[in-house]
């Protein structure tokens, strides 16, 4: 798996070599026989997700779209999957385009997706309508299109993108990024190639906004940390129910210090657990991935805890523990095919792995 860092750093590379000045991107969206038939089929399954209608988008008291739970949704439920209308290539090639001054206003961004990216009207104005971040952070140019309070591009991809750790790239999703950020988030998400699937990660009551966390990087971190990231990142000061509190409110403000120290334990164990000798591992180092899991589900940070389980799973296999003692820590082979099933997507081959296991435990 290419990380994050490598992946984006090479990506770049690849965009810059190709040319010294605009980034012609030759979109090819000319596929085989085989995967075409294979996009029309996601396509479908993305249908299906799709018209469950549990969520509607709306204006927040902030002016800004929101997503809202429709009905009440129960914990682990698929709500949404979708592919992105840029990607990978697409993403670094108009960000280089603006960053090297080639795209200097919104019309030369806009031309550069019809013209370049090949996406028509209606997918434009999905990507135009998304909100920039970073609109008051952009130099003037003497273009005669430009205007001071335009957005770009380049904001929108940095305010809304996702990271798919299977591509190693970003991609921008019109519906899921109506998704705000929340540090205590009620919805988690995964990837199948692009395709990008959300589900929630707790009971969901009718009415409640429905939230995903932009980076896994809030997971370590106190309330001070994690506002100095996001703002860094994404240009925003967060005001999500795990940062803010009614000062006038000890209860409140005695919940959210007791969660900085558990967030900070959690970075604690990970940076441990990380240094761990895995051919030689120790009991106490399952009780401290264990101890992580605990305190992921106190925080709501559950969108990513399939990976957790399952190295959690293979250490206590090979500390000698057996299926019903797994089962006993609700670390049974059923409860990890499922989370792999709703963040990966049953046609997933770490989900196809992970139902086989089931079934040949149950004979």
């Amino acid at each position: 798996m290419v990380s994050r860092k490598k992946a984006k750093g090479k990506a770049r590379k690849a965009a810059k070599e190709s040319t010294k000045q605009a980034v012609p991107l030759d979109v090819s969206h000319q596929q085989t026989q085989q995967q075409q038939e294979s996009l029309e089929g996601q396509l479908q399954r993305l249908k299906i997700i799709s018209n469950k209608k549990l969520f509607t988008i709306k204006q927040n008291e902030y002016s800004n779209q929101s997503v809202y739970a429709a009905e009440f949704i129960p914990k682990h439920t698929l709500i949404f999957a979708e592919l992105p209308t840029l990607r990978g290539n697409e993403i670094e090639a108009a960000s280089i385009n603006h960053e090297n001054g080639t795209h200097q206003c919104r019309a030369d961004d806009d031309a550069f997706l019809k013209n370049n990216i090949g996406l028509d009207e209606c997918a434009r104005k999905s990507i135009w309508e998304l909100h920039d971040q970073f609109i008051d952070t952009y130099s003037p140019t003497n273009h005669p299109l430009y205007s001071r309070d335009e957005k770009r591009i380049l904001g929108i991809i940095k305010s809304n993108a996702y990271h798919s750790n299977e591509e190693g790239s970003r991609g921008l999703y019109p519906i899921i990024s109506r998704f705000n950020h929340s540090c205590r988030p009620n919805i988690g998400y995964g990837f199948n190639g692009w395709e990008m699937r959300l589900y929630t990660t707790s009971d969901v009551q009718e009415g409640e906004e429905l939230c995903t966390c932009y980076s896994d990087m809030v997971y370590f971190h106190n309330r001070l940390e994690r506002g100095e990231f996001l703002k860094r990142k994404f240009n925003f000061d967060c005001i999500c129910s795990g940062c803010n509190s009614n000062h006038e409110d000890d209860e409140s403000e005695q919940r959210l210090k007791q969660s900085d120290i558990r967030r900070e334990r959690l970075r604690f164990l990970a940076e441990t657990l990380s240094k761990r000798d895995r051919s030689n591992l120790k009991k106490s180092d399952f009780e401290m991935i264990m101890e992580s899991i605990d305190i992921m589900k106190l925080e709501s940070l559950e969108h990513n805890i399939s990976t957790t389980y399952r190295l959690a799973r293979e250490w206590a296999m090979k500390l000698g523990e057996d299926e019903a003692s797994l089962e006993e820590k609700c670390l049974s082979a059923e409860v990890y095919a499922k989370l792999l099933e709703l963040s990966k997507g049953e046609t997933h081959p770490e989900s196809i792995q992970a139902r086989v296991e089931v079934q040949s435990k149950r004979r």
